[in-house]
């Protein structure tokens, strides 16, 4: 459980994100569009506690003051099924939730549900994250990389994840996952390709 359920609310604005990744990418970017300041982020710690860590959070103090509350998670191999999953636990607790991901509900608080990596699409902020420097020089190499693994039938189960961690180890320092990877803006944060989710996240404001 960690310090999940008793560490106090103390903004108007609460992010609830899968992991410790996640936290380390969306402070980046909250930071980059001046909203750091106004969120408080809760890691879930693993998608399969949205369910058990959600009725925790709303409970815990402070939360009856928060004006705002985004949950973020990850598609996986159905973005819509991952919005249906958020919807029905938020619904449970009593929340007026969004017709559609990636949009805000009516109401106090209003309710933003965001599947990554967008756009209706399967995936996870792994695949957000290569989208961002898909035209980085160093993605070519990751790509011949890959190509020449498979020709010896060599097949990561996550690919994503595997091509992120290849990319990530021919950075000038090298971080062994995609939060610290965020830290070192190896991941570029000017990219069209976060166009959606900065949108999503000025809902704050």
């Amino acid at each position: 459980m960690g310090n999940f359920e008793v560490t106090p609310i103390t903004k108007k604005i609460v992010l609830a994100v899968e992991g410790a990744d996640e936290v380390n990418f969306f402070k980046v970017l909250l930071r980059q569009l001046g909203l750091e300041d106004l969120v408080d982020i809760k890691d879930i710690m693993g998608r399969y506690l949205y369910k058990e860590k959600i009725p925790l959070l709303v409970k815990t103090s402070g939360f009856e003051d928060v004006k705002v509350f985004a949950i973020v998670r990850d598609a996986d191999k159905s973005a819509e099924s991952a919005f249906k999953s958020i919807a029905n636990i938020l619904k449970k607790s009593g929340f007026n939730v969004p017709k559609k991901m990636n949009v805000f509900s009516s109401g106090s608080p209003k309710i933003g549900i965001y599947v990554m990596p967008g756009s209706g699409e399967q995936g996870m902020l792994e695949d957000l994250c290569l989208k961002t420097v898909k035209g980085n020089p160093a993605m070519k190499c990751v790509d011949n990389f890959f190509e020449c693994i498979k020709k010896r039938k060599i097949e990561p189960k996550n690919i994503s994840k595997a091509k992120v961690q290849v990319y990530l180890a021919a950075m000038p320092e090298i971080v062994n996952c995609i939060g610290l990877g965020a830290q070192k803006k190896y991941w570029n944060f000017e990219s069209n390709e976060l166009s959606d989710i900065k949108s999503f996240l000025n809902n704050f404001r």
